[in-house]
């Protein structure tokens, strides 16, 4: 088809936003004809539905989707709250959340709470400002001020691993309890029977602890019981602040309290990162004299030296059943059922069994 003669931009529009009314004045067509077309309607017949695309790519023009929030109830952005961006744990999943919102025709917009209920609640009033169609809270502290507001809001939303439930608010559940309990039987099937955890919880006493962490002790201390703990050496050190550094001063402490352990079970990947350094710094060969399990399996563990053994969770399948929940919601269902996705554990290089020279 032959583009249309005689059509000039808008003079001193090239230095200026392009608006839509641009776009219907020079394609000489509605408002609601060229909104038609940005949101691929069926009812604008194909020949003006080209030539509104010709104008669309002659002068530019790109939708500004939060401005036509105010214009609409819900708009097509799910809203994406994770704890940490520099966690690759959360930077996966957002990514995998992303990725699939794409391919039913969502944007996404991301914003973290850096494990703060307060920043929660302020993240949580942001989606709700952009009248985002639903919420994926992907958080490991999870506040109740932030549950009513949702709640009250009737926005379609959907946790990781939340308590509590209400009409268009619903659980995805990674089965953490279980993928400790793995990370935790592969070490005593190798023989360790002298076990250091290195948890990492907030520094803030008045903020409860993350349940998904509750989760992986529950597991840590179910494998020790069925194995029988009364053969087990085992030690606890909860260090707080940023991940890596945490597991850098729990391994530094247990040397200096001189702990006797023949492995190491990271409350996460990057709580791992910092007991490896730990280690190595001290001299310690892992595995010959130490073993490390870390858990998310986050991609940083393939290259790590050595590779890290990891509880993996399932990252697009939790995708998956977050966005399929929303998009339950966003049609009008109501309370469905609560998926619960398997961990399992990944054995790389970090792990072996103990050395017969014990660590100390």
């Amino acid at each position: 088809m032959a583009s249309t003669p005689n059509r000039q931009a808008p003079k001193g529009k090239q230095s200026e936003r392009i608006k839509i009314q641009d776009v219907a004045r020079l394609a000489q067509v509605s408002l609601s004809t060229v909104s038609g077309v940005l949101n691929d309607k069926e009812n604008v017949r194909p020949e003006t539905r080209q030539r509104v695309l010709e104008v669309i790519a002659q002068l530019g023009y790109t939708p500004n989707l939060f401005a036509s929030n105010l214009a609409r109830r819900r708009t097509k952005i799910i809203g994406i709250i994770v704890s940490d961006l520099m966690n690759p744990f959360f930077a996966e999943i957002a990514r995998a959340l992303d990725n699939q919102a794409r391919q039913h025709g969502y944007e996404t917009f991301l914003t973290s709470t850096n494990f703060h209920p307060e920043q929660q609640c302020a993240a949580v009033r942001q989606m709700l400002s952009l009248r985002v169609a639903g919420i994926a809270m992907m958080t490991s502290e999870n506040d109740p001020e932030a549950f009513f507001i949702l709640k009250a809001s009737g926005t379609p939303t959907v946790y990781l691993d939340n308590d509590h439930s209400a009409q268009h608010i619903g659980t995805v559940r990674v089965d953490k309890r279980h993928g400790m309990y793995l990370a935790v039987q592969h070490l005593l099937q190798l023989g360790h029977r002298q076990i250091l955890l290195v948890k990492n919880s907030q520094q803030d006493a008045a903020v409860p602890p993350m349940h998904s962490h509750m989760e992986r002790q529950i597991g840590f201390e179910e494998a020790l019981r069925e194995f029988n703990s009364r053969e087990t050496d085992v030690h606890i050190i909860d260090e707080p602040g940023e991940p890596a550094a945490a597991g850098l001063r729990a391994v530094e402490m247990a040397l200096k309290q001189q702990y006797h352990f023949t492995a190491v079970v990271a409350i996460n990947d990057l709580v791992a990162l910092g007991v490896l350094r730990g280690l190595q710094a001290a001299g310690k060969a892992i595995p010959q004299d130490v073993s490390v399990v870390g858990f998310d399996d986050t991609y940083l563990c393939r290259f790590l030296h050595p590779p890290l053994t990891s509880v993996a969770t399932p990252r697009e399948d939790l995708a998956k059943s977050v966005l399929q929940t929303l998009f339950a919601y966003i049609d009008g269902d109501d309370l469905l059922p609560e998926p619960m996705l398997a961990a399992r554990i990944v054995v790389r290089e970090s792990t072996a069994g103990p050395s017969k020279v014990a660590l100390l």
